[in-house]
């Protein structure tokens, strides 16, 4: 019987829920509560399943139940996916990619957020050694530990992409919050997430996003030259400060400094005069955000 009603939740056939006289835009009826809580134990084992295909497509059969009542996402399935600590980096890239689709606020957001820290500190555990950075003895980069090493650091940082473009998605102070955490942990080397996440931040544009951002541009060198591990020289200050410049004036602030190579700018006192313009609290983002959000 549950099976039957899987079936056809999913398909649409019989018990979608705008095609219901009962159930409303915002609430589904008692009926289909009953049966999306079945379908939810139905798919509940699949998470235990050895086989990581299984443990996807319960993922994507999840996120199909809550596309039948985009406006009333289902609570119980956004915590059967943000529970998901998959050993496969894989598995957990549709969980978060799931959780930033539209499932349920209450569980999503902090969701993510915790994501991104655990995800950082696995990243931290991975060391670097000759070969990480193009140098070392000849063919050090193609030494089975570090190709072992890149691997897991590439899907891991790919994981953790993902994850900053969710929380950009969702106006909350754990977002900000969460972000800001992570950006000063970040170094020329992690590139492009350390763009993609200050990104982030002043996409959300909250006070503590937009001063985390000039914190974190305080901290780059001027007038770098490169350093012993190549890569040319550190051009992060430059970057974020471009990033910076392209958000800040959207919001009415005054002209953001122009990158001096010779001598930083007072970020501070930009800072100071310019803050009036980012909204100190974004608040909670939650399920009313949500259906604004979807119209």
């Amino acid at each position: 019987m549950v099976a039957m009603l899987l079936g056809l939740l999913l398909s649409g056939i019989a018990v979608r829920a705008d095609g219901c006289a009962t159930c409303s835009p915002t609430a589904l009826c008692a009926v289909h509560q009953k049966e999306e809580a079945a379908a939810v134990a139905e798919l509940t084992p699949k998470f235990k399943s050895k086989d990581p295909g299984d443990r996807r497509g319960a993922i994507a059969k999840l996120v199909a139940l809550d596309a039948r009542h985009p406006l009333c996402p289902s609570l119980e399935s956004a915590k059967l996916v943000a529970t998901l600590d998959d050993e496969k980096v894989a598995v957990r890239l549709e969980a978060v990619k799931a959780l930033q689709r539209g499932m349920h606020p209450d569980v999503s957001v902090g969701a993510l957020a915790t994501a991104l820290e655990e995800t950082r500190k696995e990243l931290a555990k991975i060391p670097f050694g000759k070969g990480d950075w193009g140098g070392g003895a000849p063919g050090a980069k193609e030494d089975p530990k570090v190709v072992e090493r890149r691997k897991a650091r590439d899907e891991l940082l790919g994981l953790a992409q993902q994850i900053v473009k969710g929380l950009r998605e969702l106006p909350d102070d754990r977002s900000v919050a969460a972000l800001a955490d992570l950006l000063p942990t970040l170094s020329r080397w992690n590139g492009e997430l350390l763009s993609s996440t200050a990104d982030a931040l002043l996409g959300l544009g909250s006070r503590d996003g937009v001063s985390a951002v000039v914190q974190r541009l305080k901290s780059a060198p001027v007038n770098d030259t490169g350093g012993k591990y190549g890569g040319g020289p550190d051009t992060t200050g430059k970057m974020l400060r471009d990033l910076l410049a392209a958000a800040a004036p959207k919001k009415g602030t005054e002209p953001v400094p122009a990158w001096d190579e010779k001598e930083a700018p007072d970020w501070e006192h930009w800072l100071a005069k310019n803050q009036k313009h980012f909204p100190a609290k974004l608040g909670r983002y939650g399920i009313e955000q949500l259906r604004k959000a979807r119209g």
